[in-house]
């Protein structure tokens, strides 16, 4: 015979098992949040750090952020687990050395890479400075991710950062840190010169508590700024481009196709135009007369976001809008331009985070947008 249960246990019991579930723990929950310049968005990466309780993963590309680097060593320093992964050509950072002194795990990547093109047959090369770590998030614990379009700097200029609990999209970034923390960054080519990277964004659409769903893509194994020249091509009322720099052939050209056929194409770059590669960047400017184009000058660091089709259409209707967040400039598809290296996104190691409204644009939107018109709001003619 079975100990009976003490009195009033057994109803309580029940009670606990007919709970509500707790929706936080249900579902893939997102939040948007503009930070205005470097610090505001380190500062979120490193109350993400502070929160972690048994692991922390970190990918920057700079590590001169003091908040964040006291952050990560004080995880370090009571037990947590801490891997963090930032460019090797920011080794001289005041982050990079106190992490070094503390002894927390870190990973400089993204060196130089040299070959030999048989397509036409000649040796190429690109500098570290070329090879571009752009990541930056943070997963506590493997649910709790805090991913910015930049962050451990501390340059002036507007970021967009997306504050997210998920397993989900938690273990696709940790299986992406993995390979960063491992060495298989955007310099790892295989004998035939391809990426050696793995593709690890196994899925496609993260549905969130919100009205917007959540794409992720990790590049260079992902083609990114590819993504986005299709859905230029696939607008059905509007594009709008807001980017430090743009340098992509393939981008040029879908822009002017869509502004040509009518469609509202705007598009606003910022001091660092240019800076890429002079030629496309000067093609950009110069063969899309249909484009209406504006210049920021006024902030170091510009965020690479693109709305698509947040305008009605042509019916008067409102087709599905996407904003697509992406970590670093865009930049070239090709590795070469006439035969000579030009910085690619195929050495960039980044990340590309897009969101999808069906309906109404969400609140996420509705800030994203708020960026952009302010930027719009601060521009010149190019």
């Amino acid at each position: 015979m079975s100990p009976s249960l003490p009195l009033g246990l057994g109803p309580l019991l029940l009670l606990a098992a007919c709970a509500a579930p707790d929706p936080e723990e249900l579902f893939n929950t997102l939040q948007v949040e503009i930070a205005e310049d470097g610090p505001a968005a380190s500062l979120a990466l490193a109350e993400m750090a502070d929160l972690a309780e048994d692991r922390l993963d970190i990918a920057v590309p700079a590590l001169e952020n003091e908040d964040l680097t006291d952050a990560i060593v004080g995880a370090w320093d009571r037990g947590v687990d801490v891997r963090v992964v930032t460019d090797v050509d920011r080794s001289t950072d005041a982050g990079v050395l106190a992490l070094q002194d503390a002894g927390v795990p870190l990973r400089l990547a993204d060196g130089a890479v040299e070959y030999h093109d048989y397509a036409i047959d000649t040796a190429v090369s690109w500098p570290s400075a070329s090879v571009t770590m752009s990541h930056a998030f943070a997963v506590a614990d493997r649910t709790r991710v805090v991913a910015a379009t930049r962050a451990g700097d501390d340059a002036e200029g507007t970021r967009a950062v997306l504050h997210i609990r998920s397993e989900v999209l938690g273990e696709d970034l940790l299986a992406e840190h993995n390979q960063l923390f491992g060495g298989a960054d955007a310099s790892s080519l295989t004998a035939f010169n391809a990426l050696a990277k793995s593709v690890t964004d196994a899925n496609w659409i993260y549905p969130t508590q919100t009205d917007a769903r959540l794409q992720m893509w990790f590049g260079p194994q992902e083609r990114l700024v590819k993504r986005i020249v299709d859905s230029v091509y696939g607008a059905r009322a509007s594009v709008w481009v807001l980017s430090g720099d743009l340098a992509d052939e393939g981008l040029t050209r879908a822009l002017q196709a869509k502004a040509a056929s009518g469609f509202d194409v705007r598009v606003v770059v910022g001091a660092d135009f240019g800076n890429h590669v002079a030629a496309i960047s000067d093609s950009f400017a110069t063969e899309t007369p249909d484009v209406r184009k504006t210049v920021v000058t006024d902030a170091s660091v510009v965020p690479t976001l693109v709305l698509v089709d947040y305008a009605l259409d042509r019916n008067g209707d409102r087709p599905k809008a996407r904003a697509f967040l992406l970590s670093h400039d865009l930049v070239s598809s090709s590795r070469l331009y006439y035969s000579t290296t030009i910085p690619t996104d195929q050495l960039i190691d980044g990340a590309l985070f897009v969101l999808e409204d069906a309906d109404l644009p969400s609140d996420a939107m509705l800030q994203l947008l708020e960026v952009v018109q302010d930027h719009r709001d601060r521009a010149v003619e190019l």
